[in-house]
């Protein structure tokens, strides 16, 4: 079995997380990617991994579908056997349960992420036979929530001709 390069492999990992509706399968795609001990930085402060799966939780309170959009993904490397930075925009549209004027609301979160992807030794992580044991050993994490704008119908003057 042929392992993906590192910009597809975390995209399908990270996207795994964020797309995940169930709790045990969110928790079950955030522990594939992360190692035990990654260090995380949310916004510039550091934080602990516990604290980062709980915010990405909270954040998907109330919504029914989530749509992702990458921008600009780079990869240090192209082995992926070795230790590689990626980086790169991601952007999350989610669509709330709730209409404003009769569709979903939707909030936008803007992602700048820098994720060292690393092969962990066999002794690290248990894994199962599909697994290629890459996991993010370190996460710059930058993100901003935006309401896109609701766009109201106007009205326009209706201007009737004079009939002879």
């Amino acid at each position: 079995m042929s392992k993906p390069d590192l910009i597809s492999w975390t995209q399908s990992r990270l996207g795994a997380f964020y797309e995940a509706r169930e709790e045990e399968a969110f928790a079950s795609a955030f522990n594939a990617v992360f190692s035990p001990s990654c260090e995380v930085r949310v916004n510039h402060a550091p934080s602990t991994l516990d604290a980062f799966r709980d915010s990405i939780s909270l954040r998907k309170a109330a919504s029914r579908g989530v749509t992702l959009s990458w921008e600009n993904v780079i990869c240090t490397g192209d082995n992926p056997d070795e230790p590689s930075v990626v980086a790169g925009t991601l952007i999350i549209t989610r669509s709330m349960m709730f209409l404003i004027r009769a569709a979903p609301a939707q909030r936008l979160t803007y992602i700048n992420f820098s994720a060292r992807v690393e092969p962990l030794e066999p002794s690290g992580v248990q894994a199962d036979e599909n697994d290629d044991r890459r996991r993010i050993t370190s996460l710059y994490h930058t993100s901003v929530d935006k309401v896109p704008p609701i766009h109201f119908v106007t009205p326009h003057p209706v201007i009737q001709e004079e009939q002879e």
